[in-house]
């Protein structure tokens, strides 16, 4: 395999990780009613899966190529849940969230 294309590989798979990883942080600090700081988990969650996209688009093979479907469709809930918990809507955030680590864990099977 060509190594910049394994490099792209290796890049979607640890943006997704690190995404997941602030997702995990975004929920403990809502457990303990710090929004703001699982707003800003988030955020950075959303950052780590965009990057991901733009290295699946540069791996350019059909898995991936879905994966970075994937992960833009969980960006774009986890925007929706941001939004939606910076405007006190608690349930409709925690349905868009759900919705956003299903299509990062989908994205993480076609490539994992």
């Amino acid at each position: 395999k060509e190594v910049g294309l394994a490099y792209q590989e290796h890049r979607v798979y640890v943006d997704i990780a690190k995404g997941f990883r602030e997702i995990r942080r975004a929920e403990n600090a809502f457990n303990k009613d710090k929004l703001d700081s699982g707003v800003n988990h988030l955020t950075k969650a959303l950052n780590d899966f965009s990057a991901a996209v733009d290295h699946a688009e540069k791996a350019s093979d059909d898995a991936y190529d879905k994966a970075a479907k994937d992960v833009d469709k969980g960006n774009t809930e986890l925007q929706k849940s941001i939004d939606a918990y910076g405007d006190g809507e608690y349930d409709k955030a925690v349905t868009h969230y759900d919705r956003a680590v299903a299509h990062f864990d989908d994205a993480l099977d076609l490539i994992g």
